[in-house]
């Protein structure tokens, strides 16, 4: 029998296919006031528990079904695993059960994007495609529904990575490894080891040219992704190169796809891209078919989303930025675009962080930064690290006071980018939920300044007034 740990959205998809395959097992979740009324009624024959492992439970199971929110390393699990429990999570039930070819995708950052246009590629070349994981559908949901997958594209986190063992993939990449959730690891190099582990069985592996593959691929082949120029040098090479006197996404000789077609610019698109078309190498997808999603895919919600230009201020959305090195691309790629300069707003749960990386392209690109949240005076501090530092830095109480800053000291040509670089649940409930609420502070200030500048109506005016 099995004791599924922990019952938010992957515990309840582990709980849908147990009830789906007849497979007995026990419920548990480590928050004592959660309410599992619904869950009873849904899964009368399941017994729950919280708060703690009940004793009499330990004879009943042999296998741990861990949600990716519950570290291996919490001192219960430990010891149930000291007892002999085998633990394994989702992916790896998936993994056990999957009859169709799947490709994975892991990284700090960007993997949402690469999911998604992957499986938009593939499903223009006629593939009927199974998109989740860490995205949208937990992947034992996409087993139950009514469609019969050619193939399956998973987002992976670390956290899903460190409890699977068996997942056999056509292809699979990290796509880039910054500091993250350094709450939960040792240090980076335990964060890379979880990672890698996307590699373990795969047939062909999509390394960007900065990480190693030492000791990462046991077998099958590798290609590697940049877009750096010159860096194409074979057809295992992806890469931007020159056609026709033009640049091109392609490897080797064969240029895929014109960047002028691509709606989104920028380097990390770029980069997301390319680590698209490798991704797509085993299966037969034809370059108009990468060229269409790439002409017409606007982006995905709170990752570097533009929310409006307004008196030739842009404001974007990348709430998604929960860590350093995402904030570093967003300033990077955006800055290099804009013409005048940004105005950073970051700020939350920094999850043990360090914030260091963030002062150089601060005093490149920014020429403001407003700080809120938990751990404001950590990326203060990262940001001023000696008296000729010359970085204006505000530091206020919330996301709206920081809206307001960034409105008073924006000028026309000026971007402001809402990257984070920090989780969220200091002060909302998750990243899109904070996203969200920018979005909206945006549209009010905007609005608000709007109705500032419209002349009154002196025909209103009551008699008496002074006109």
């Amino acid at each position: 029998m099995y004791l599924v740990a922990g019952l938010g959205v992957t515990g309840q998809s582990v709980l849908r296919y147990f009830k789906a395959q007849g497979e007995p097992c026990l419920a548990f979740d480590t928050r004592a006031d959660f309410d599992v009324t619904a869950l009873q009624q849904e899964y009368p024959d399941v017994e729950f528990a919280l708060g703690e492992v009940p004793l009499k439970w330990l004879k009943k199971f042999e296998t741990i079904i861990l949600s990716p929110g519950i570290a291996k390393s919490e001192p219960w699990v430990s010891a149930l695993e000291k007892l002999g429990k085998q633990t394994i999570g989702d992916i790896e039930l998936f993994a056990r059960a999957v009859g169709a070819p799947v490709i994975a995708i892991t990284g700090s950052n960007g993997k949402s994007t690469v999911t998604t246009i992957t499986g938009l590629a593939l499903a223009e070349a006629g593939y009927n495609v199974g998109v989740g994981g860490n995205i949208g559908e937990p992947a034992l949901d996409l087993l139950l529904d009514d469609n019969e997958y050619d193939v399956y594209v998973l987002e992976l986190s670390s956290f899903q990575l460190e409890t699977t063992y068996s997942l056999t993939t056509a292809s699979s990449t990290v796509l880039n490894v910054s500091e993250d959730h350094m709450d939960r690891y040792v240090g980076i190099e335990d964060y890379i080891q979880a990672k890698t582990k996307v590699f373990a069985d795969t047939e062909l592996a999509v390394i960007p040219f900065d990480l190693s593959e030492q000791g990462l691929i046991h077998h099958g082949d590798v290609v590697r992704f940049c877009a750096s120029e010159g860096f194409v040098q074979s057809d295992k090479d992806y890469g931007i190169i020159e056609h026709n006197n033009q640049a091109w996404l392609g490897h080797g000789q064969n240029p895929q796809v014109p960047l002028e077609s691509m709606r989104l610019k920028g380097l990390h698109h770029q980069l997301n891209a390319l680590a698209m078309l490798a991704l797509c190498r085993p299966f037969n997808v034809e370059n108009r078919h990468f060229e269409t999603v790439l002409s017409q895919f606007t982006g995905l919600p709170h990752r570097t989303e533009l929310v409006v230009v307004h008196e030739d201020v842009t404001w974007i959305n990348d709430s998604k930025g929960t860590n350093v090195g995402a904030t570093q691309t967003a300033l990077e790629s955006i800055g290099k675009e804009t013409l005048g300069k940004l105005i950073l707003i970051a700020g939350g749960v920094g999850k043990d962080a360090d914030f260091s990386g963030l002062k150089a392209p601060v005093e490149q690109f920014c020429k403001k930064v407003v700080l809120f949240g938990r751990d404001q005076d950590l990326i203060a501090e990262a940001l001023q690290s000696n008296q000729s530092s010359a970085i204006d830095l505000s530091k206020v109480e919330d996301l709206a006071t920081a809206v307001a800053i960034a409105l008073e000291n924006s000028q026309p040509q000026d971007c402001v980018l809402f990257s984070p670089a920090c989780a969220s649940f200091d002060q909302f409930a998750n990243y899109v939920q904070r996203g969200e609420i920018f979005v909206e502070l945006v549209h009010q200030a905007c609005a608000s300044f709007d109705a500032a500048l419209i002349p009154k109506d002196d025909s209103t005016e009551q008699p008496g007034q002074v006109g």
